[in-house]
C-alpha cells in the first residue's frame, strides 16, 4: 500500500497546524478529541460526529504504513490489540519531544523540525554533485515513450543502486517532502514515494 502525495501533503498540513495550536495553547499532552475541533475548522480534517474518526483514521494509517514521523507532534500508546490512544506534543528546536512522561522506545520518537523552502533548496543544491556521481544507463536502451518521460525526469528509469537509496533515505529525513526529494534525484515523483515505502518495510 503506498501513501498518495495528496496524503503526504495533508499529513504536513495537519503537523504545522497542531503545532501551531500547541503553541497558541502553550500546552503539551493533548488528546486527538482536542486537537480534531481545531483540525475542523481550518478544513483540514473532515467533520464528524465522533469527535475526530476520519483524522484517527489517518492516524492509523500513517502507523500501520511507519510514516507517523510525517506528524512528528503524535505520540500514541496501545491501550489493547485494537485502540491506541494517540497524544501530541510541540517539537522543541532541539528536536526533543517535550514530552517526558512516557520513555518507552516504543513512544520516545526522534523529533525533526520542519524545514523552509529556502533551506531545502539549498540542501538540494549542494547534494545535486552526488546524484550526478550515480551511474547511467546508456540512453540507445530507452523506448521513445521513455525518452519523452526523461524530458521531465533525466533519471527515470535507471537502476536505483545502494548508493541513491541512501541518498534519498536523508534527503527525505531531512526534507520530509516527497516532491523535494524527486526534485534531487531527477525522478518521478510516484516512483520515489514507492521506493520510500519500500526502504520502510
Amino acid at each position: 500500500m503506498d501513501l498518495s502525495h495528496d496524503d503526504f501533503q495533508k499529513a504536513r498540513r495537519i503537523s504545522r497546524y497542531i503545532q501551531e495550536y500547541l503553541e497558541m495553547l502553550n500546552q503539551d499532552g493533548l488528546r486527538s478529541t482536542d486537537i480534531y475541533p481545531y483540525l475542523a475548522k481550518k478544513g483540514i480534517i473532515e467533520k464528524d460526529k465522533h469527535q475526530g474518526i476520519h483524522f484517527r483514521k489517518f492516524l492509523h494509517k500513517l502507523k500501520k504504513m511507519e510514516l507517523l514521523n510525517l506528524i512528528p507532534q503524535c505520540s500514541y500508546r496501545n491501550t489493547t490489540t485494537d485502540f491506541v490512544e494517540w497524544y501530541f506534543y510541540r517539537v522543541s528546536d532541539n528536536n526533543e519531544s517535550a514530552a517526558n512522561e512516557d520513555n518507552s522506545s516504543e513512544n520516545k520518537k526522534l523529533h525533526i523540525p520542519i524545514l523552509s523552502e529556502l533551506e531545502i533548496d539549498t540542501l538540494i543544491e549542494k547534494a545535486k554533485p552526488h546524484v550526478e556521481k550515480l551511474p547511467k544507463r546508456d540512453e540507445s536502451e530507452f523506448s521513445y515513450t521513455e525518452l519523452e518521460t526523461r524530458k521531465l525526469y533525466p533519471r527515470a528509469y535507471e537502476k536505483w543502486t545502494e548508493k541513491e537509496i541512501e541518498i534519498m533515505t536523508r534527503a527525505y529525513n531531512k526534507f520530509q517532502k516527497i516532491d523535494k526529494v524527486a526534485q534531487l534525484l531527477k525522478r518521478q515523483p510516484s516512483v520515489v514515494t514507492k521506493k520510500i515505502n519500500e526502504s520502510l518495510t
